[in-house]
């Protein structure tokens, strides 16, 4: 069984609530509505107008189903109680009545309302809106997790012999200083534990091993690493480690005797979003790997970002794996 299809089966079994704010402008959305309430995935919420969702789908030729519950989020019952929400969440920026009202309309914002309050169990968005602003309106809503410093992301990718690796961070931090990568590192670990099941074993990586290199970049890497490993000492991690060091156990019996992880590593934590983003879609493109990504990570409840470009598979998927973060966020 792939890592997809276990995920697919574990959220069968919860069915969890994902409220979906983009149904009014992408019939994928709507696709992939169906297919979670169909296959009885999760619970899917639909936000927007229900006449213009109905049309959209007529359109496109998706049939969905009667379990599929459709919320507006303009003009709804809930206005006032948005407003008084973000009243208070705000408060710190001072907004105007009119910002409050703007925001209590938007369907991101929206989603992650009913995702702090608990109305919902976990957002998915970004087919249609950037990661920038998909973050924005998870940051001021739901907020970062107790233990986290930031919001970054992991790539899970899985090789045609079924290995599974987690990459971090591959979409959203460009140049993490080493508190900021530790983090991303121990988050990192702990997704990956959480969706395949399996203990981390973190490499920090860089251009040199355990010093055969001496640069700023390196000593950040090993900073990263130090300060990561005095948060979790009982976990497996090293660095800095070159790439095939991390991988390869025989270049690690040379190069890291005695690395925690060498040669067996399954958690690659990239110095920057250069290396990430590059080294994701190299493994992607040339190890012909299923990437499922990226996946946000440091925030208190799971609200997930999508690739513009992304399939309906895709938003099923990443509804898949927001079900199951929303167990360890619960």
């Amino acid at each position: 069984m792939s890592l997809k299809e276990e995920i697919r089966e574990k959220a069968s079994s919860n069915k969890k609530r994902i409220v979906l704010p983009e149904a009014e402008i992408d019939a994928r959305v709507l696709k992939a509505a169906a297919i979670l309430s169909g296959m009885g995935l999760a619970e899917p919420i639909l936000l927007g107008n229900e006449e213009i969702i109905s049309s959209l789908a007529d359109k496109h030729e998706v049939d969905l189903p009667d379990s599929v519950v459709i919320k507006p989020y303009k003009n709804s019952e809930f206005d006032d109680e948005k407003f008084e929400y973000f009243k208070k969440k705000l408060a710190h920026k001072n907004p105007t009545d009119e910002q409050l009202r703007e925001i209590s309309l938007n369907s991101l914002f929206t989603g992650g309302w009913m995702l702090d309050i608990g109305k919902a169990d976990a957002a998915v968005a970004g087919s249609v809106a950037s990661t920038g602003q998909v973050i924005v309106s998870a940051l001021r809503t739901v907020g970062v997790a107790e233990g986290s410093e930031l919001v970054s992301s992991t790539f899970l990718m899985e090789l045609p012999d079924g290995n599974v690796f987690t990459y971090a961070d591959c979409a959203v931090v460009p140049y993490p200083d080493s508190d900021q990568l530790a983090s991303i590192a121990l988050d990192a670990g702990d997704t990956h534990r959480l969706l395949t099941g399996e203990k981390p074993r973190i490499a920090f990586l860089s251009f040199s091993t355990k010093g055969s290199a001496q640069h700023e970049k390196v000593e950040l890497v090993q900073k990263a690493y130090q300060k990561a490993k005095q948060k979790k000492p009982e976990w497996k991690m090293d660095g800095e480690l070159q790439f095939d060091t991390a991988f390869v156990p025989s270049v690690a019996k040379r190069k890291a005797p005695d690395s925690e992880v060498g040669g067996e590593a399954n958690v690659y934590i990239f110095p920057n979003l250069d290396a990430g983003n590059i080294a994701y879609k190299i493994t992607e493109r040339l190890a012909g790997a299923t990437a499922t990504g990226p996946i946000l990570q440091g925030l208190s409840k799971p609200f997930m970002d999508l690739s513009r470009g992304c399939s309906v598979d895709d938003i099923v998927n990443t509804a898949c794996v927001a079900s199951l973060i929303s167990e360890k966020a619960g």
